[in-house]
This record gives C-alpha cells, sequence and structure tokens, in this order.
C-alpha cells in the first residue's frame, strides 16, 4: 500500500536521499561526476540545493509513500513555464551547488545546456525532470503511482522527459510517452538520451 502527495520542506531530505540512491549510476549523473566515489558522495547534497532552490518552490515534486509513511519514491516536476529556471535563482542556488560540483561545474553547464537545446519551446507541458524509487521498493507500482497522480491532475497538458537509459524507455511508453529525439551529451563516452512527450489526450 502506497500513497501519493505533495512534498514540503520538511520531506527535503528524505526526498534527496531517495534520488541520490535511485541516480547513484545514473549515465547523465556519471557524466557530470566520472568517478563513482565523488558521485554518490555529492548527490544527496546535490538533488537538495536543487529540490531545495528550483522545485519545491514550484509546488511540482510528489513523493510515493509506504505503510510506515516512509518515502520511497519521488516525482520532481516542474510545472508549465516554469522548467528553465531563471538566472537570479541558479545565482541564489550557487552556494549550495558549488561545493557539490567543485570542478565538476563545466560539465554540470554543458549537460544543462543540452537539455535545454533539446527541450521543447511549445505547447506549454509538465516536465519530468527526475523520478526515482528506492531499491528496495521497486516493482511495487510507487512510480507508477507517481505517473498516473500527475496525469489526473492536470489531464489536459502535455508531458516532457529526458530517457537516460535505453532499457527505461519501454517503462515509460507504457505510460503513453512516445520518443521524439535521440542525443548524446558531449561529454565522457556521450551517453545517450532520448527525449519523450506524451499528450494529454492519451487515456
Amino acid at each position: 500500500m502506497h500513497t501519493t502527495r505533495e512534498a514540503t520542506v520538511a520531506d527535503l531530505r528524505a526526498s534527496a536521499e531517495v534520488l541520490a540512491q535511485a541516480f547513484a549510476d545514473d549515465p547523465l549523473m556519471a557524466a557530470i561526476w566520472p568517478d563513482p566515489a565523488r558521485r554518490h558522495a555529492a548527490l544527496p547534497a546535490y538533488f537538495a540545493a536543487s529540490l531545495r532552490h528550483f522545485h519545491l518552490p514550484a509546488g511540482g515534486v510528489q513523493i510515493a509513500t509506504d505503510r510506515d509513511d516512509r518515502i520511497c519514491a519521488v516525482a520532481v516536476w516542474d510545472p508549465p513555464g516554469a522548467w528553465d529556471q531563471p538566472l537570479g535563482q541558479t545565482l541564489r542556488a550557487l552556494p549550495d551547488l558549488l561545493p557539490v560540483l567543485r570542478t565538476r561545474v563545466p560539465a554540470a553547464i554543458t549537460v544543462r545546456r543540452t537539455l535545454e537545446q533539446w527541450h521543447p519551446r511549445e505547447p506549454a507541458h509538465w516536465y519530468l525532470c527526475n523520478l526515482g524509487t528506492l531499491s528496495s521498493h521497486r516493482g511495487r507500482g510507487y512510480a507508477a503511482a507517481l505517473l498516473a497522480d500527475r496525469a489526473d491532475t492536470a489531464p489536459t497538458r502535455a508531458q516532457y522527459l529526458v530517457c537516460t537509459r535505453y532499457e527505461n524507455v519501454a517503462y515509460y511508453e507504457r505510460y503513453g510517452f512516445s520518443v521524439t529525439g535521440e542525443f548524446q551529451l558531449p561529454l565522457g563516452s556521450r551517453p545517450t538520451m532520448w527525449s519523450m512527450w506524451r499528450d494529454p489526450s492519451f487515456p
């Protein structure tokens, strides 16, 4: 049994830990931090800063909890028109992000610019930045519940995401997303990413 709800500031730390575990070996994160030890150490603070400065204020972060009210999955959505963070917001986040990124700032900027180049401008849509589940709770429908929750609360809005693993493309296709583009991050092993779009008309 699980419950979904909007995340609050009180959920920030636990939500960041869930995302850090879920993305510990993600190709996009590995492009920013190629060294696994540095990546694993940096991700909890990185996600905490991202949630605090960019996503929680917009009200798009959803969590799924188990019967003990433990946060088991997190969906980080940016509402329509809010996916492109303004400069001022980024500057306010720097004191938290710079100590985490350190020498990887140029790599992070490259990743962000590449994602921005491929991001659709129209029509208005919800942007799924991250979707992650604790390894101990995968396969139990937590992520599916979060995807369904956004579809139910915003049925007239399209949705967009960037899939970072080929094996996950089929998973998102089951929920109405279709691949609209394929591109590589210009870093390291040049991992492939897939742009995916879900029309609001999907049942």
